[in-house]
């Protein structure tokens, strides 16, 4: 049985309570020098309630079996399927795809180990905290949307970087959701991500979605600016911009299942 609307479980509200970077496949404007470009910064955001923590989740998924492992870092970096099962993630595939740079010096950080975790593409956790307001009406269409469980989303997922500090990972767009019916709040789309490199402090954010084939562009452009975790974490309007990604179509034409985006991490050394 769907909860209230009303209802707001202790970990929902966690999030109440916390605290655009273009698609780069091309060049960029060459009035923003390179050095510019990878000493920003990445904005940092909320950790968010659900990450996978053993023990939390819904449905164990755990492509490694090794049990010195923790359980975020026992899958790897395409989250479409879970190994074992017969069956695709639901929803928009997506490429994304970059480096972990250095923001002092713009180097590349190698042997960074990038976590990434999401909601479903109808906006469901595998977490045992998202417990509340599995149905809701769509705020646009007023269609029912209801927030279920995919057996064949990884839901979660991990990568290292290369000597050239490159990443990539391989997931669906996850769905938006409700934070509080009543106030008209919702979380846009978004990934989230944790970088541990190894020699400097744990890092934590969260990455957005843009692109005409992207599922409910126009709703979470409208969503972001009012978005709880950007809010709390005191995003300015550039800064918003800077945790953005665009997606278009692979122009090379290699990746004809998704859509592809770039996003470089700049992290403190």
């Amino acid at each position: 049985m769907p909860r209230s609307a009303n209802h707001i479980s202790r970990r929902r509200a966690l999030i109440q309570s916390a605290g655009f970077i273009g698609f780069l496949m091309g060049s960029l404007s060459p009035l923003i020098s390179v050095a510019t470009r990878h000493t920003q910064l990445t904005p940092k955001q909320s950790l968010g309630p659900f990450f996978p923590d053993d023990g939390d989740e819904i449905d164990s998924i755990r492509e490694n079996q090794d049990p010195n492992l923790p359980i975020s870092q026992a899958n790897d970096q395409d989250l479409t399927f879970v190994k074992g099962r017969k069956g695709k993630a639901k929803g928009q595939v997506i490429y994304l795809n970059g480096q972990v740079l250095d923001t002092k010096t713009g180097q590349a950080v190698p042997k960074a180990r990038l976590i990434m975790w999401s909601a479903s593409s109808s906006g469901r956790y595998n977490h045992k905290g998202d417990d509340g307001t599995y149905s809701f009406p769509h705020p646009k269409t007023r269609e029912a949307v209801h927030r279920s469980h995919d057996e064949y989303f990884q839901y979660w997922g991990q990568t290292v970087t290369n000597e050239q500090g490159e990443y990539w990972f391989k997931t669906i767009v996850p769905g938006f959701y409700p934070i509080d019916l009543r106030a008209g709040l919702y979380r846009p789309s978004h990934l989230h991500f944790k970088i541990l490199p190894p020699k400097a402090s744990t890092f934590v954010t969260q990455l957005y979605f843009r692109g005409d084939q992207i599922p409910n562009n126009t709703l979470n452009q409208e969503l972001l600016p009012k978005d709880v975790v950007i809010l709390d974490a005191g995003l300015s309007p550039e800064e918003q911009e800077r945790v953005i990604v665009d997606y278009a179509p692979d122009p090379s034409g290699k990746k004809t299942d998704g859509l592809v985006g770039h996003y470089d991490f700049v992290i403190p050394s």
